[in-house]
């Protein structure tokens, strides 16, 4: 009884946030005139990156639910063959055909199994973790990606980048609240915390594999190498495997459909637009995060949450502020 009872709570709860959302999304539809003219305003670039940031957003979400039956490891296979189907559709559209290997396979190889990686340990960590915390401490990456890109790309890496650093990480470590730091503050769960760090020091490294593979590599190819190794590596990883039941077959097609969907308008944002000049817009992922959880999960986040998430996106600014003056 205990529990039918706290079922019922929970859906008139939802019920409850999602009737006001409804009268809020009809205002909306009503308002679609001078909604569009100032979409029309912002540029083509933070456009895609805005719609992209969003769809991957709800595919986390799609994650999460499907996450609380489905293993993380089966989740992510099948948004790896749905990623395949993409990238081949974009390989036949632009015509690459003369060597689907690419010139440095080594380094494909390793984007491929970074990208892998990053997505294992980040569908892991929105499983064990708050949607909200986990894609905060996962958007801490661009602190990591300067580091790396100084010592395996020789780019110069200033004091004020230094300084950033330390801001986010602080950030980081405001979020995950540990004991030895916080004393009685209610800490994460320290495995799901573990593997949002892994996937956040993991995908950085993946991104810096792709901006040295840019210069002598097709985007296509570079693309195909992580849905590759996530669709031959994921069944070496997984414990269990559970057959999907009803919803739950959409819901996988849903995780593949809008993640991949996703990164592919935050690349063409990318591609018309400065990494700078982009970053705060990737933190709007943060803010969708959050309201999704509280919405769909009945999970808000808590003032630690919001702390740290201030001081990552001040330091990831800092960065794209100063290499913004430098060009």
């Amino acid at each position: 009884m205990d529990s039918i009872s706290c079922d019922n709570n929970r859906k008139l709860s939802c019920f409850r946030r999602v009737t006001p959302l409804g009268i809020f999304c009809l205002r909306l539809v009503r308002e679609r005139p001078r909604l569009l003219r100032m979409l029309r305003m912002l540029s083509p670039g933070v456009r895609f990156m805005l719609l992209g940031v969003t769809l991957f957003c709800l595919g986390s979400l799609l994650v999460k639910i499907a996450g609380q039956r489905l293993p993380a490891s089966e989740i992510l296979f099948c948004r790896g063959v749905i990623g395949l189907g993409v990238c081949w559709s974009i390989l036949r559209r632009t015509g690459v055909g003369e060597s689907l290997l690419g010139n440095r396979r080594w380094l494909l190889v390793f984007r491929g199994l970074f990208g892998f990686l990053s997505l294992y340990f980040t569908f892991q960590a929105m499983i064990l973790l708050p949607l909200a915390d986990s894609m905060t401490i996962v958007q801490a990456r661009p602190v990591i990606i300067a580091l790396l890109a100084a010592i395996f790309l020789h780019e110069a890496m200033s004091g004020r980048t230094i300084i950033a650093m330390f801001i986010s990480l602080a950030g980081v470590a405001i979020i995950c609240r540990p004991s030895f730091l916080f004393g009685m503050a209610d800490p994460l769960d320290p495995a799901g915390v573990a593997l949002a760090l892994a996937a956040m020091v993991v995908s950085a490294m993946s991104i810096v594999t792709v901006r040295a593979l840019t210069r002598t590599e097709h985007p296509a190819i570079v693309m195909i190498y992580q849905p590759y190794a996530t669709v031959l590596g994921t069944p070496l990883m997984a414990a269990t495997w559970v057959m999907p039941q009803g919803w739950e077959w959409a819901m996988l097609l849903g995780v593949g459909l809008l993640m991949n969907a996703g990164q592919y308008f935050m690349t063409r944002g990318y591609a018309l637009e400065p990494a700078g000049r982009l970053s705060a817009v990737g933190y709007i992922q943060i803010v969708e995060a959050a309201f999704l959880s509280w919405l769909f999960l009945d999970d808000a986040p808590d003032i630690w949450t919001w702390a740290g998430a201030a001081l990552i996106i001040g330091g990831t600014l800092y960065i794209g502020q100063h290499k913004h003056h430098e060009e």
